[in-house]
């Protein structure tokens, strides 16, 4: 299952196996060519389908003046590292940024297959919209810009054409 263009902004997942209330599989994101995710990971697809959803429906306001043009590492000193866990983390509460998880950190939409990489998504003050991602424990930053509301337009896409199939195979599940 796929939604959007691979060579853009696309949302991939195949469901692997139901257990219990959970259906698992994998997901990914496809960013300027390039897959963002851990395709062997066993996903909650419920979860992801479930973030994509309110992603969709109600965007944060990821604009804040001046980040736009900064270099990408840049961009993770200021929206990553401050609440972020690690030795050179800037404490919370010193956070130069206002409310930077909740407004431009994004990896929570792909659940356990995006627990390996950090994404981060802002705009401009027109709405386009800029993400950034890192492997963890990578220095390597990498840098997708699309159109107004492109990223969000494509999870609502994702949510409406593969969700019905995602929440069947939930209830379609037999008990043994």
């Amino acid at each position: 299952m796929i939604a959007g263009d691979p060579e853009r902004f696309a949302i991939e997942a195949e469901v692997e196996e139901r257990i219990d209330n959970f259906v698992l599989g994998h997901f990914r994101f496809w960013m300027c060519g390039r897959p963002v995710g851990d395709w062997r990971d066993s996903a909650d697809l419920l979860g992801c389908l479930h973030w994509l959803k309110d992603f969709h429906d109600e965007p944060p306001n990821r604009y804040e003046p001046g980040l736009w043009d900064l270099p990408p590492g840049e961009v993770f000193r200021l929206l990553y590292d401050p609440v972020m866990a690690g030795s050179n983390a800037v404490p919370v509460h010193e956070a130069p940024v206002p409310n930077a998880y909740s407004r431009f950190h994004i990896a929570y939409l792909g659940m356990s297959s995006l627990d390996w990489f950090h994404v981060l998504l802002l705009t401009d003050e027109d709405g386009a919209e800029r993400c950034l991602w890192r492997g963890a424990g990578s220095e390597e930053i990498h840098d997708c810009r699309f159109s107004r509301l492109e990223m969000e337009s494509v999870a609502g896409e994702f949510c409406d054409r593969h969700g019905p199939t995602i929440v069947a195979t939930k209830e379609t599940q037999v008990s043994v």
